[in-house]
């Protein structure tokens, strides 16, 4: 008989899973909270709720790059994609899978060599036992904010609950954080707002626009009007957007199964941010690693969970091995909250990954690591209009060109 799988979460990490084990016979449950698939990918006017997208909003990464294997974003989308296209994409993938929506996973624990899944859905519980738990939530969905308890009187946010610049005109906002989301943010609220302060060690730009302050330096305090630097300047502001991330948060797992350190940012304990040390082979948690291409990453990751299930993937054949992984990997970090953090480390964890695993590797992922090397080079140096080309590939996309839009 084939093993039963549980799947929590109908994002791209729920949706990969949920398309390689149904292909190798798996009997498989995907369930999601809301009531579409997508998750961060799903976009909502109201904030407060599990989306974290702003109204207008490009992709990161291009379309030649967050693609799963075999499935090509269409051909006459651009490069940088809204949000609206992946969440297109994700809908197209995901035709006639088994998805129960509107139903929230409660509780997942361990009784009698299987998982005991705990689900509401239509104010009901439904209790199930599967073989193997998939943990595919997603990690954008809980602020980090360490100043949402300031004395600020204006408005303070988390970029979480940004939506659109007009909010903000003629106001004079601070931005903290210039990650991804912050330099966004950055860059649409400068075409509203009376003055922008961009407020982050990563501030350095050559080039942003005039009403742009950007400031290499921490925020120390936040105070009733403003912000205080690390140097003790002061900045006013009307508006504080905290861009500073987001936490892991597993309410269905006990702390006795799961634990999150470091201010949340670590998940503990696992065997290369993927297998639970104690049930490598039933408990997974796919997409944690920060700073990837994500898609095509989560798909590896769920190539070699269900190599382990099979019994054809490999694990250290010494239980210390796994169990000292997490330790061994602190040793070599100056900050523990970047633990899956793996921006230059992410091409050699999928070799090893689909060594362990026995399965191929996907060739194309040497272009994909092209595109995004030249990506991260060209935010650096021109933050304003690095996203403003396309991508030609080769005939045998082994490489790629430039063009202009």
């Amino acid at each position: 008989m084939h093993k039963k799988i549980c799947i929590i979460g109908a994002g791209a990490a729920g949706l990969v899973s949920a398309k390689h084990a149904i292909k190798q016979g798996y009997q498989v449950d995907i369930f999601e909270q809301t009531d579409q698939v997508g998750g961060t990918w799903v976009y909502s006017e109201k904030t407060g709720c599990h989306s974290s997208l702003y109204k207008v909003m490009k992709t990161n990464l291009p379309k030649e790059a967050m693609l799963f294997q075999d499935e090509p974003f269409r051909d006459e989308l651009p490069s940088f994609m809204s949000h609206e296209h992946v969440l297109e994409y994700l809908n197209e993938f995901s035709k006639d899978f088994p998805i129960q929506f509107s139903s929230t996973v409660n509780e997942v624990k361990r009784e009698n060599d299987l998982w005991k899944v705990l689900i509401e859905s239509n104010s009901e519980t439904i209790t199930r036992f599967y073989d193997v738990v998939f943990v595919c939530n997603g990690h954008f969905f809980e602020p980090l904010n360490p100043y949402q308890n300031s004395y600020f009187k204006g408005k303070l946010i988390h970029s979480h609950d940004y939506r659109r610049a007009e909010h903000y005109t003629g106001k004079n906002v601070v931005i903290v954080g210039a990650g991804p989301s912050g330099i966004d943010i950055t860059l649409q609220i400068a075409q509203t707002a009376n003055h922008v302060t961009l407020i982050s060690k990563k501030a350095t730009y050559p080039v942003l626009p005039e009403s742009v302050q950007q400031m290499a330096t921490n925020v120390k305090s936040v105070d009733e009007h403003g912000v205080v630097t690390d140097e003790g300047d002061h900045v006013p502001a009307d508006v504080i957007i905290v861009c500073t991330g987001y936490v892991f948060k597993f309410p269905f797992l006990d702390s006795s199964l799961i634990q999150l350190k470091y201010n949340d940012r670590m998940v503990s304990p696992l065997y290369e941010h993927l297998c639970h040390v104690d049930y490598p082979t039933t408990l997974f948690f796919i997409g944690l690693p920060l700073g990837t291409i994500t898609f095509p990453l989560f798909e590896v990751q769920v190539k070699y969970a269900l190599s382990l299930i099979a019994g054809k993937g490999k694990l250290p054949s010494d239980d210390v091995e796994i169990r000292n992984f997490e330790d061994a990997r602190l040793q070599g970090l100056l900050n523990p909250a970047s633990f899956h953090v793996i921006i230059e480390e992410q091409w050699e964890y999928m070799k090893k990954l689909a060594k362990m695993g026995g399965f191929e590797e996907w060739n194309y992922m040497e272009t994909i690591k092209k595109l995004y090397g030249y990506i991260m080079t060209e935010r650096k140096k021109n933050v304003i209009g690095y996203k403003m080309v396309n991508f030609e590939l080769t005939t045998d996309s082994s490489d790629f060109k430039v063009v202009d839009i």
